[in-house]
């Protein structure tokens, strides 16, 4: 008599099983994503504001250089001495909606007096600053993670 192998013997996952596991990994994937997307607005965000305090510290030092007179523009290159504060103008990093270009209002809502995106060099950066204050801040009201306005972060 010849003895046949019984499957029990056999190892190896069942469909079954192998489904409730492709399964469990897509509720995990399913969760993961949205904290990683978030995570990685929350950098650009903090990008932003560390973009901001070396613009901010550039303009202060040109400040103090000028004797009390702010950068008519911010403006790098040879030709213009504000370059010798700043190689580059850092573009707004943070991604929502509405920043950039056409939008002229200042931390209070309202526009602020001078300062146009003719007084920074590389236009569509999403930053408005002041010549005559030597505020500068994010150009647009949208709100962050936080629920912060942007147009708050040159505050």
């Amino acid at each position: 008599m010849t003895k046949f192998k019984s499957r029990k013997s056999e190892r190896g996952f069942t469909l079954i099983e192998l489904m409730i596991v492709v399964a469990i990994i897509g509720i995990l994937a399913a969760l993961a994503l949205p904290k990683f997307a978030s995570l990685v607005e929350k950098s650009r965000e903090a990008a932003t504001k560390g973009n901001l305090n070396s613009m901010r510290s550039s303009i202060s030092i040109y400040y103090g250089d000028t004797e009390g007179v702010y950068p008519d523009f911010l403006v790098c290159s040879v030709v213009y001495t504000f370059s010798k504060y700043l190689e580059t103008i850092p573009p707004v990093k943070a991604t929502h909606s509405g920043i950039g270009n056409g939008i002229t209002e200042s931390p209070s809502g309202t526009n602020v007096l001078h300062t146009t995106d003719e007084n920074i060099a590389s236009t569509g950066t999403g930053w408005k600053y002041s010549n005559i204050s030597g505020h500068i801040f994010v150009n647009s009201s949208t709100h962050d993670s936080k629920d912060v306005a942007y147009s708050t972060y040159g505050y």
